[in-house]
């Protein structure tokens, strides 16, 4: 350090430079709008099109590297609905219609939902590239259609006082079994939950749930009954019931049917009226984003 304050006056110690950058800017701007283009192209895809049109040799780490650097991130897109534009147009008349209803209103709604428990399973995954806060962005999602070891199928209900009746379906429902299960726990539920006079039933579009002898029922029972969207998972707060069943269940890893469904009872009816209280309130935000979304499925 003397030394070399003697020779040139001076004790800084300069900065060596790095190692030289591999691409130009007019590359980078390149690669990172192949990604937001098609949010679904790998590496190696922009890798050969960046080869043939430019005549670059890139590595595929320096790819990533340059997306990465625009705040993006290879990621498993998350499977929404497939919703079409006369969906959509009934997703936003939802909002219309309920949009300005007051907490009270949502606290007096019994929310009902279908779902299938694996004993054992996983689902496939779709990577992309996508920023935070697009998770939900339709060209960072799976479209999926309706419907696509063990498994068993459970109705269920709930408001925000707490959970009501679980019932199991035998065999695949149809229109009669699923009037059977609401007169057997739809009333019993309502009551159990203390539910105020004029409160809401709601259920989604299904076919068995729109059936002549479902539809019957209601009549007979005279039950008010929200005029649901197409499509409108992410409007229903039991989904999220459900995941908690579901996230609960993998701590107690059941062996056979029997023990699944036993357990799924157990965390069913043990499950904190606070969480359930929480969904529902969640429902307003559910519809402004919905209304932000312009109809498209949200981050619900």
């Amino acid at each position: 350090m003397i030394e070399k304050f003697e020779k040139t006056g001076s004790a800084e110690v300069k900065r060596r430079p790095g190692p030289i950058r591999k691409t130009t800017a007019i590359i980078d701007r390149t690669i990172v709008r192949k990604a937001q283009k098609d949010r679904r192209i790998s590496a190696s895809k922009i890798q050969a099109e960046i080869k043939a049109d430019h005549s670059v040799d890139i590595s595929k780490t320096t790819i990533r590297r340059r997306i990465h650097e625009r705040g993006m991130f290879g990621r498993v897109a998350r499977k929404r609905p497939f919703v079409s534009y006369a969906s959509r147009m009934k997703r936003l008349k939802f909002v219309m219609r309920y949009g300005t209803k007051p907490q009270t209103f949502w606290d007096n709604v019994l929310w009902s939902d279908e779902t299938k428990i694996n004993l054992f399973g996983s689902d496939g995954m779709v990577r992309v590239w996508r920023k935070p806060g697009e998770e939900c962005a339709p060209s960072c999602t799976v479209p999926t259609v309706k419907h696509g070891g063990g498994r068993l199928m459970f109705w269920g209900c709930f408001s925000a006082k707490g959970v009501g009746n679980l019932a199991v379906i035998n065999g695949n429902m149809n229109g009669p079994m699923y009037r059977d299960i609401m007169d057997k726990n739809v009333l019993q539920s309502a009551k159990k939950l203390n539910l105020k006079k004029g409160w809401h039933y709601q259920h989604d579009n299904d076919p068995k749930h729109t059936s002549f002898v479902a539809r019957d029922w209601i009549v007979e029972k005279k039950l008010k009954v929200l005029e649901w969207a197409p499509y409108s998972l992410d409007l229903n707060p039991i989904e999220h019931l459900w995941s908690e069943v579901k996230r609960q269940l993998k701590e107690r890893h059941p062996s056979n049917l029997e023990e699944l469904e036993g357990t799924v009872k157990k965390i069913w009816y043990g499950m904190d009226p606070a969480i359930c209280a929480k969904l529902v309130r969640s429902i307003p935000n559910r519809l402004q984003k919905l209304k932000e979304n312009r109809g498209f499925p949200t981050k619900y």
